[in-house]
C-alpha cells in the first residue's frame, strides 16, 4: 500500500522532468538551428555555407537511387507533380517510395545559413532536401523556377527573407544568383503562381507551408535572377549563343 502511495506521488514529478526536458531539448534545437546573424542585419558569405551532407535515403526508401539529373529535370516521377492535382506542395508528402531522387543542383541562402541538394519532386524527395516543382522551370532557365521545401526543416525560417536577399544555386556547372523582391501568402489551391510571371524573364517562386505546425496556407518568396557566373542573365545567354 505504501508502495503504491509513494509511486503515486513520484509518478507526476517524473511526468514533469520529462517535460521539462522535452522542452529544454526543442529549445536547445531552435537556438542551434536559427539564423543569429540576422538579429544584427548580417548574414553569411556563401563560400562560407558547407554544401549539405550527401544523402543517405532511410527505411522504405533504401531501395531507391540518388543520381545526378541536372540536364534531366523532364524526366520526373509523374506522383511528384503537385501542380497537376491542384494543389501547392505542402508538409504532408506523398507515402509513395520513388526508385530515382534525381539531384539538379545545390541552394544555398546565406541569410538563412540555408544549405539543401534540390532534388527534381516535391513529394517524399522533401524528406532529403528541397523539391523542383514538376512543370516549372529549371533552374537559370527563362520563366518561373519553382522550389518547395518544408517550413519544419529546410524552409523553417523563410519568413525571414526580404526584398535584397540573396539565393543562390550551383547547377549544370553553373552559379545562379537570384535575389528576392517579393513575399506574400496564398491558399493551398492557388496554383497560379507556378505561372510564369509577366514581365519577368527569369524568376524563382520558394514555396512553403505557413503558418507554422497550422500549414494552412503556404508561404511565398518571389526572386529574380539577377547573376550568372559573374554575368547578367542577357550578357551570359548572350555569350553562350556565340560560342
Amino acid at each position: 500500500m505504501r508502495i503504491n502511495t509513494r509511486a503515486k506521488k513520484i509518478l507526476p514529478r517524473v511526468l514533469v522532468l520529462i517535460g521539462v526536458a522535452l522542452i529544454v531539448a526543442a529549445v536547445a534545437m531552435e537556438a542551434l538551428q536559427y539564423p543569429w546573424e540576422t538579429l544584427f542585419g548580417m548574414s553569411r558569405s556563401v563560400s562560407s555555407i558547407p554544401d549539405p551532407t550527401p544523402i543517405v535515403l532511410q527505411g522504405d526508401d533504401s531501395n531507391g537511387a540518388v543520381t545526378d539529373g541536372e540536364d534531366e529535370q523532364a524526366k520526373s516521377n509523374p506522383s511528384d507533380g503537385e501542380a497537376k492535382t491542384g494543389v501547392l506542395p505542402g508538409n504532408v508528402t506523398a507515402e509513395d517510395p520513388v526508385s530515382t531522387y534525381v539531384q539538379l543542383g545545390i541552394m544555398k541562402i546565406p541569410k538563412l545559413n540555408v544549405s539543401q541538394y534540390v532534388l527534381e519532386g516535391t513529394a517524399r524527395q522533401m524528406r532529403y532536401g528541397v523539391g523542383h516543382v514538376v512543370g516549372t522551370k529549371g533552374i537559370g532557365d527563362n520563366g518561373n523556377c519553382a522550389i518547395a521545401g518544408h517550413n519544419t526543416t529546410a524552409f523553417h525560417y523563410l519568413y525571414m527573407l526580404s526584398a535584397g536577399d540573396s539565393i543562390v544555386f550551383t547547377a549544370n556547372g553553373n552559379t545562379y544568383t537570384y535575389t528576392v523582391y517579393n513575399s506574400f501568402k496564398v491558399l493551398p489551391d492557388e496554383t497560379w503562381v507556378l505561372s510564369d510571371i509577366p514581365n519577368e524573364d527569369y524568376t524563382l517562386t520558394l514555396i512553403t507551408c505557413t503558418p507554422y505546425l497550422v500549414s494552412s496556407h503556404r508561404l511565398i518568396v518571389r526572386a529574380r535572377l539577377t547573376d550568372i557566373n559573374g554575368q547578367t542573365p542577357g550578357e551570359f545567354y548572350e555569350s553562350a549563343n556565340f560560342t
